[in-house]
C-alpha cells in the first residue's frame, strides 16, 4: 500500500462521481430505494423511476405528490443521477428527503467537493494481464459494486455502476471481465452487452456497447447487472480485479436476513488463479446486513471480501 497526494479531480468529474454513488443508494435494495419504490410498484429491480424520485423529492410543494411532477423535475433527477449536473443544493435535498445516513451523506459531499489528499492501493497482482492485453482506452472516475446473496448464501445478483472517461476518440465498447462463464450480463443503462468471450484460459469477458462513442475526455454513466447461474456453489468471497488504475471505487456486500454470516473479512489476494490472500481485516456488518469499502483509488490489485457462515 502507499499513499499520495494527487491533483484535484475536475468539478464535472466530482459531479459524475457523486452521481454515480447516488444512483447506488437509491437503486439498490435498502431505505433510500423505500421511499421511492412505494410510489412506483411497478419497478423493476436494479432500476430507477425518474418520475418517482422527482416526486419524492418534491415532498412539501405546493404540487401532488403523486402525479404531480413536471418534466423539467424528471430532467433535473435524470441528470443527478446520470452525473451530469448534481449542484450542491441538489445534493442537499436528495440527503433531506431520502434520510440518507450521516455516513453516506458525508461522502457524498465529499465526493462533491473533492479533496488534494488520495490515498492509493497499489500492487502487482493483475500486473502481468495488463501487459498481455494492452493498455486501456478509458479512465474509471467511479465504479460502484454491489454483490447481494440470496436466502441460500448463493450470489443472487451484482449491479456495478461505472463512471468512464474515455482516453481516445471514438471510443466504442467498455470490455467487462470476469472469471466464471456461468452468468449472464443484463445492461440497465449506457449501452448493449455483445458475445462472451474468453480471455485467458480462467478470465471471459463480454464487451459493452456504448449507446454513443465517446470522444476524448467525455464521459459515460453505465448501470449493468450480472445474473448468476453457478451449478455448484462458489467460494464464499467477492473479488474485484482493478486492472490498472481505478479511482473513486467502493465495494459492497449485501447478505440476506435469513443467512447471515458468522465473520467477514476485507481483504486482498495475490493473483486471480491459486490465489492467496496477502492482508485481512475482520468487519462487522451494518443496520442493513452488508459491509462496504471504499478506496480513493486502486491500481493492479485485487480487492474484495470473504466470509464463513454462522
Amino acid at each position: 500500500m502507499a499513499s499520495a497526494n494527487l491533483s484535484g479531480v475536475p468539478a464535472k468529474d466530482r459531479g459524475a462521481q457523486a452521481g454515480a454513488y447516488l444512483r447506488m443508494l437509491l437503486v439498490r435494495p435498502g431505505p433510500q430505494r423505500s421511499v421511492w419504490e412505494k410510489y412506483a410498484p411497478a419497478a423493476r429491480a436494479g432500476e430507477i423511476d425518474y418520475p418517482a424520485v422527482a416526486d419524492v423529492l418534491g415532498r412539501g410543494e405546493e404540487r401532488a405528490l403523486v402525479g404531480g411532477h413536471g418534466q423539467g423535475d424528471v430532467a433535473a433527477v435524470r441528470d443527478a443521477l446520470d452525473g451530469t449536473a448534481l449542484p450542491t443544493d441538489m445534493l442537499e435535498r436528495f440527503v433531506s428527503r431520502f434520510d440518507v445516513s450521516p455516513r453516506h451523506a458525508t461522502r457524498l459531499r465529499g465526493l462533491l467537493r473533492g479533496s488534494e489528499s488520495v490515498r492509493v492501493i497499489t500492487g502487482d497482482a493483475l500486473a502481468d494481464l495488463h501487459r498481455q492485453i494492452g493498455p486501456s482506452q478509458h479512465e474509471t472516475l467511479s465504479v460502484h459494486e454491489l454483490h447481494t446473496l440470496g436466502p441460500d448464501g448463493l450470489p443472487a445478483e451484482h449491479q456495478t455502476i461505472q463512471v468512464i472517461k474515455s482516453t481516445v476518440d471514438n471510443l466504442t465498447t467498455y470490455p467487462y471481465r470476469f472469471d466464471t462463464d456461468q452468468l449472464v450480463v443484463d445492461v440497465i443503462r449506457g449501452g448493449r452487452v455483445g458475445d462472451m468471450y474468453r480471455v485467458t484460459e480462467g478470465l471471459f469477458g463480454v464487451d459493452i456497447v456504448l449507446d454513443e462513442p465517446l470522444r476524448a475526455g467525455e464521459t459515460a454513466l453505465m448501470h449493468y447487472r450480472t445474473i448468476f447461474l453457478y451449478s455448484t456453489p462458489p467460494p464464499t468471497e467477492f473479488r474485484r480485479g482493478v486492472l490498472g488504475s481505478m479511482r473513486d471505487v467502493t465495494l459492497w456486500v449485501q447478505f440476506h436476513p435469513d443467512k447471515l454470516p458468522a465473520h467477514v473479512w476485507l481483504a486482498r489476494w495475490d493473483r486471480l488463479d491459486h490465489a492467496t490472500i496477502i492482508e485481512q481485516q475482520e468487519v462487522e456488518l451494518d443496520g442493513e446486513h452488508s459491509v462496504q469499502a471504499r478506496y480513493d483509488q486502486v491500481e493492479d490489485s485485487i480487492l474484495g471480501f470473504y466470509w464463513t457462515w454462522a
